[in-house]
């Protein structure tokens, strides 16, 4: 896990142990559940138990005991499709956590899906998170991900901002697409057409350098974007990588990079001869594994999909190793000036939507994990392609439930999810560090 913080005031997080064995889960086991980092309450610290990787429904997963015996935890979960919480609730309910129906409810932790509504904010308790910050949007949607990054261009430089491509709104900035399409620097480019708020590769073609471009998008609404080409092969395939960003704090910012990840890959070879055969150029999961050509892998550095790890290695091997270090550095340059873009906007909604935040106190209640995408070019150079406001949380493979469960546990401690004030006095600890129970 890597940590990036500008301003100061971040809270320390210890990582529990991960337990890879049996003889380690049982001394995990034996440690209090009950940490007492800073801030009025006791939070709860959540373990890497061999129980957080099952397989099955959550609701065949049996809420274990809480940390005291007394205490009483539950979340709140909006997302419509179990699957993309699965792990993130059997997590929470091998550490005591019952599920509650109703969001008016006196819940610990609420896993929003989309936008949370600001009279949820409004109305929060001191004991209560959730996992949203009030316009996200400003991040999350390609139109406002280009215009803010767009003003940093003005503002700073572009040999400070340069690692998204150039994009026009559309159709806000179509005469000016137009004026691009018309001269010679372009008269080669590809361009990727990206429709507002659409996910999973819906609705994304690809055209090429023509005068009539540009009136043909005019009923459309999104983005267009130069095509990064070529792009870096690995075995003749495009790929991108996702990142997982947490955001605990916009005021200081506090930004943290999780050192793991996932690599996906195209699953047809790389050319521009065919444009219209998506499985060239988009990497979307949600779209390959539809393919026929979609490799299946246990290991992860073969198949379709790999770890960002595995990546790194196999970058480092193909590039000297200071040279494979400055596109690590470069990733890190873009995920926090990307979170700089957006600073004042952010911590300007907390004030305004947040309690706390509006009486002058630190937030403690919101947070926001962000997906990532970036993509490396034929020179190795990274773009950022996206931000995600709810980055899926499937589990469809062991390396998906691998990546994602360690993700999870190590955010739930960095946020510190507290225990409610009822449950502090006179309380004990569970027997043996609240155990979970058997599945």
């Amino acid at each position: 896990r890597q940590r990036i913080v500008l301003g100061g005031g971040a809270r320390a997080a210890r990582r529990p142990p991960c337990c890879d064995t049996m003889e380690d889960e049982q001394e995990a086991k034996k440690a209090a559940l009950v940490d007492t980092l800073d801030g009025p309450f006791l939070r709860i610290t959540f373990r890497h138990y061999a129980d957080n990787y099952y397989r099955g429904s959550w609701q065949d997963r049996a809420v274990g005991m809480p940390p005291r015996v007394d205490a009483s935890l539950s979340y709140y979960n909006s997302s419509k499709t179990a699957a993309n919480s699965n792990v993130l609730q059997v997590i929470l309910r091998v550490h005591g956590f019952s599920r509650t129906e109703q969001v008016d409810d006196d819940w610990n932790i609420f896993w929003c899906a989309g936008q949370v509504d600001p009279q949820v904010l409004r109305g929060l308790k001191a004991f209560q998170l959730v996992n949203k910050f009030p316009k996200a949007s400003s991040l999350t949607l390609k139109s406002n991900l280009w215009s803010n990054f767009q003003r940093m261009q003005r503002k700073f430089g572009r040999q400070h901002f340069d690692y998204m491509p150039s994009t026009f709104l559309v159709p806000l900035q179509l005469d000016q697409l137009e004026t691009c399409l018309q001269s010679a620097e372009y008269s080669e480019t590809v361009w990727i057409v990206k429709p507002a708020a659409a996910y999973c590769g819906r609705g994304i073609s690809l055209h090429r350098t023509r005068p009539s471009l540009a009136d043909d998008l005019r009923s459309q609404k999104g983005v267009c974007s130069v095509y990064i080409d070529p792009p870096f092969l690995l075995n003749g395939l495009k790929s991108d990588i996702r990142l997982y960003v947490l955001v605990t704090s916009w005021n200081p910012l506090v930004v943290y990079l999780y050192e793991e990840g996932l690599a996906r890959f195209a699953t047809e070879a790389y050319s521009t001869d065919a444009l219209e055969q998506r499985c060239r150029h988009l990497t979307n999961y949600s779209l390959n594994k539809h393919s026929k050509h979609f490799i299946h892998s246990k290991e992860e550095d073969a198949g379709s999909k790999w770890s960002l790890s595995a990546f790194k290695r196999r970058l480092a091997s193909q590039l000297d190793e200071a040279r494979s270090a400055e596109v690590w550095r470069k990733v890190d340059d873009l995920v926090v000036k990307t979170a700089v873009s957006v600073h004042g906007l952010m911590a300007e909604a907390l004030r305004t939507f947040l309690v706390s935040e509006a009486q002058g106190r630190p937030n403690r209640q919101c947070f926001q994990l962000f997906g990532f995408d970036v993509m490396l070019d034929a020179d190795a150079r990274p773009w950022l392609l996206e931000v995600n406001l709810d980055p899926a949380l499937r589990t469809e493979s062991p390396l998906d439930l691998k990546v994602k469960s360690s993700m999870l546990v190590d955010l739930l401690n960095l946020v510190g999810v507290p225990i409610p004030p009822s449950a502090h006095e006179g309380a004990r600890p569970a027997a043996d560090g609240g155990e979970p129970a058997a599945p």
